[in-house]
């Protein structure tokens, strides 16, 4: 039997992992493979500082759908298709982490508002 906030738990280690892949994205992005010196880095405005900006940007919203939105009785609506567009801008971006963390986390939450429907019907 699973705990009863596990689907929050698992929210706040996708968040941590996607503000630490954000990050490192964008870090080594900044750096031409051409060269070896740090004389010539490129702009943050280049196609990985967007992906790592992606990234960190989904980690706040993981962030806040975990501490404010899965708190309440009652799941919003609106907490499943975000999490199902993460999952699936995730596989696209080959962040096998992300997918392997967000696939049961919004497993647990449509069985959640599915039990809610139950009750209140």
């Amino acid at each position: 039997m699973l705990e009863r906030n596990w689907d929050r738990k698992l929210l706040l280690i996708s968040a941590v992992w996607q503000f630490i892949d954000g990050a490192l994205t964008i870090g080594l992005g900044m750096f031409d493979a051409s060269t070896t010196t740090t004389e010539t880095l490129l702009p943050v405005s280049s196609l990985s500082g967007l992906v790592g900006t992606l990234f960190i940007l989904a980690g706040l919203v993981n962030l806040l759908l975990a501490k404010y939105f899965l708190k309440e009785k009652e799941i919003n609506k609106w907490v499943l298709p975000i999490l199902i567009i993460e999952v699936i801008i995730a596989y696209f971006c080959m962040d096998i982490v992300t997918v392997a963390l967000l696939v049961p986390t919004t497993i647990i939450i449509s069985l959640k508002r599915k039990k809610q429907k139950l009750v209140n019907s």
